[in-house]
């Protein structure tokens, strides 16, 4: 097992065109950020980048069914983007906005069984979500605004995710959107690993004094959302590894005290990057992954490098352990269950 675990963490997989999707994200990301660096309103950056990861959607999928994709998930990311503005309204914070976020961890989960959005899960959802659960209350104006963003945002990456059409040769496949009925597309299972995760993660986060609460789920979904037992520990050991290697090009990029137009040629050359080496090798993705969220987050809530890089490093550990722990208290419980029908067909044979 650890000699098949290292194996993982060093395998790259093929290139499989992988700059093509890379292409289409960093486009994406970079035109609303561009325009948002003009009006100048660097704090509206967050926003457009929630709306952009669309675009990371349905990266294998032609058109017209990565169309659909993406634009089901862009009004998806945007309603996540305003349940974390209304959840951080709501009384006797954090505990409410966190069942909130919880909520959203399930529902992403659901609808990715559902239309089968690639990558699963609900990771961007919540990640959109809480950024805003988490801050400061925003008045209506203000929260408009970052509505609008997003929505703009997410509409400019389906358009992106769509342009290849026109290109000479594309060749359309129509690939229905929900592929199998959804009583038997959701599996109860996985909604249920992840609902655990969340309610475990969360308030042990808090006692925790984590700040950004929202990492520590983020954290524990990424390992279930992947299948396989053996897969879903690769990925969770990936995520720690990756996250402490990102988090030291993190600490180089935000001692620079980089101005907004530099913010916005880093923040597209990670988001590019990491779409270039996330099918390949996820733990080098992290390299990329999470210095972008660090140096963009920057931008909506100014915090402290040092409590920064601490608070997303314990974030993670806190998700990824969780995580592993209701993995294997599942696993323990499942030969148990199988056992006992054993002996009750015996019983009844």
């Amino acid at each position: 097992m650890q000699g098949t675990l290292v194996r993982e963490l060093v395998r790259f997989e093929a290139h499989a065109g992988a700059h093509r999707p890379a292409l289409r994200c960093g486009i994406s990301v970079g035109v609303p950020m561009l325009v948002l660096l003009a009006l100048g309103r660097l704090d509206l950056l967050g926003a457009a980048t929630f709306g952009a990861f669309a675009a990371i959607y349905g990266r294998n999928l032609t058109v017209p069914a990565r169309t659909a994709v993406q634009a089901v998930t862009g009004v998806g990311l945007v309603a996540s983007v305003a349940v974390g503005l209304l959840a951080a309204h709501l009384p006797a914070s954090p505990w409410l906005a966190l069942l909130v976020l919880v909520g959203v961890a399930v529902a992403g989960t659901i609808g990715g069984e559902v239309v089968g959005w690639k990558p699963g899960g609900p990771l961007f959802f919540v990640f959109a979500a809480g950024a805003f659960a988490g801050a400061h209350p925003l008045g209506l104006p203000a929260a408009l605004q970052v509505v609008a963003v997003a929505a703009g945002s997410a509409g400019f990456a389906v358009l992106v995710g769509s342009a290849g059409a026109l290109l000479p040769g594309h060749v359309r496949r129509r690939t229905p959107l929900v592929a199998v009925p959804p009583r038997e597309a959701v599996r109860r299972e996985i909604v249920l690993e992840v609902l655990l995760a969340c309610a475990i993660t969360a308030p042990l986060a808090v006692l925790l004094g984590v700040e950004h609460v929202y990492w520590a789920l983020v954290a524990a979904v990424v390992p279930l959302s992947v299948a396989g037992s053996r897969a879903r520990v690769t990925r969770g050991v990936m995520r720690v590894g990756g996250t402490l290697g990102g988090l030291v090009v993190a600490a180089a990029l935000l001692a620079l005290h980089l101005p907004g137009w530099a913010i916005v040629v880093a923040a597209v050359a990670l988001q590019t990057a990491a779409e270039l080496l996330v099918m390949r090798n996820y733990a080098v993705a992290l390299l990329f992954i999470t210095p972008l969220a660090l140096v963009v987050g920057t931008t909506m809530h100014p915090v402290p490098t040092a409590t920064l890089l601490t608070d997303r490093l314990v974030a993670t550990v806190v998700g990824v352990l969780v995580a592993l722990a209701v993995l294997g208290l599942r696993a323990r419980r499942r030969p148990a269950r199988v056992a006992v029908a054993g002996r009750r067909v015996h019983e009844t044979a």
